[in-house]
């Protein structure tokens, strides 16, 4: 079994189908099939690319998205690493959203990093010479298989 799976795409909104496939073909591969701890990690991943797209390459399709995933040593943790060669963005600078007020009273969008943090268990933002790498982790629920039918 391969310890990482790699998926490289140009910066465009049109790929968000094959990066949830391949997040799920991934998951799968390592025998993680709790829908939710699916769902999550997909919506995720999702929300991170979009930000990508729209603000690292400012929606222009010159750019590069690697996505690597692997499973910790224990297998109790899913890990994705999403790299991009755009413009710096610190996730940890953004302020928290408002989440109170009524929505016609919410400013639009500003909820992505908002849902990464409330779907994963780490989110974590590195910068590199001329690279973003936004590393998030899943702690995986295995399904008791007695239980299954």
């Amino acid at each position: 079994m391969p310890k990482e799976f790699e998926l490289t795409v140009d910066s465009k909104l049109e790929n968000l189908n094959r990066i949830n496939e391949f997040m799920t073909e991934t998951m799968m591969h390592y025998n993680i099939h709790n829908s939710e701890d699916i769902y999550a990690v997909q919506l995720s991943v999702e929300e991170a690319v979009t930000n990508i797209i729209k603000h690292a390459y400012s929606n222009k399709s010159e750019g590069m998205i690697e996505i690597r995933c692997m499973l910790s040593r224990q297998g109790n943790k899913f890990i994705v690493n999403i790299t991009d060669w755009g413009k710096t963005f610190d996730p940890n600078m953004m302020p928290k959203p408002d989440t109170e007020s009524s929505l016609k009273e919410r400013k639009v969008g500003g909820l992505g990093i908002f849902f990464m943090r409330k779907f994963m268990d780490e989110v974590k933002y590195v910068r590199k010479k001329d690279m973003n790498l936004l590393i998030m982790a899943k702690y995986i629920h295995h399904e008791d298989s007695s239980k299954r039918k």
